[in-house]
C-alpha cells in the first residue's frame, strides 16, 4: 500500500500538476501507513515543475510532522539529490529549518558528521540562500561552517 501510493503521490506531481487535494489525499495515506522513510520519502517527492505551491507545502508540512532528528536526518539524505532536481524547494525546505532554532542545531549537529557530497550541497544552498536574503546570514554561518 505505502509503495504504491508514494508511486501514485509521484505521478501526481509529475503529470497531474501536484493538485493539493490529490496530493492531500496521498500525503494522508502515506501517514497512515507511517514508514520510517516517510519523511525522506516525501521531501524526494518534492518538485520545482509542479503547477500548485500548495501541494507541494502539504508535502512539506507533512515531512516536517516527524521530531526534529529523524526529519534532519531525512532531509540530509534527500538534500543533495533535492537541491539538483528541485533547488526552489530544497531552499524553503532548508530556510523552514533555519527558522527554527531547535531544528537549526540539529541540522549543524548532524551535519558534522555528514558525508561531503551532503555537506557541498548544503554549503551550495546556504550561499544561495545569502544572495537572494541577506538576513538569513547569522542563520547560516553556523551550518556552513558546520558543512566544513
Amino acid at each position: 500500500m505505502y509503495d504504491s501510493e508514494l508511486q501514485a503521490l509521484r505521478r501526481e506531481i509529475e503529470t497531474g500538476g501536484a493538485r493539493p487535494s490529490v496530493i492531500d489525499d496521498h500525503v494522508d495515506a502515506l501517514l497512515t501507513e507511517g514508514r520510517a522513510t516517510l519523511a525522506e520519502d516525501l521531501l524526494a517527492s518534492l518538485s520545482d515543475k509542479a503547477e500548485y505551491d500548495e501541494g507541494m507545502f502539504s508535502i512539506i508540512h507533512a515531512a516536517e510532522s516527524v521530531d526534529d532528528t529523524p526529519y534532519v536526518s531525512a532531509l540530509l539524505a534527500a538534500f543533495p539529490a533535492l537541491s539538483a532536481s528541485s533547488p526552489r524547494w530544497a531552499s524553503i525546505v532548508l530556510m523552514r529549518v533555519l527558522n527554527s532554532s531547535q531544528a537549526q542545531h540539529e541540522l549543524v549537529r548532524q551535519l558534522r558528521d555528514a558525508s561531503a557530497p551532503i555537506k557541498e550541497s548544503v554549503r551550495a544552498m546556504c550561499e544561495r540562500i545569502n544572495e537572494v536574503s541577506p538576513e538569513f546570514l547569522s542563520k547560516t554561518v553556523p551550518v556552513t561552517l558546520a558543512a566544513a
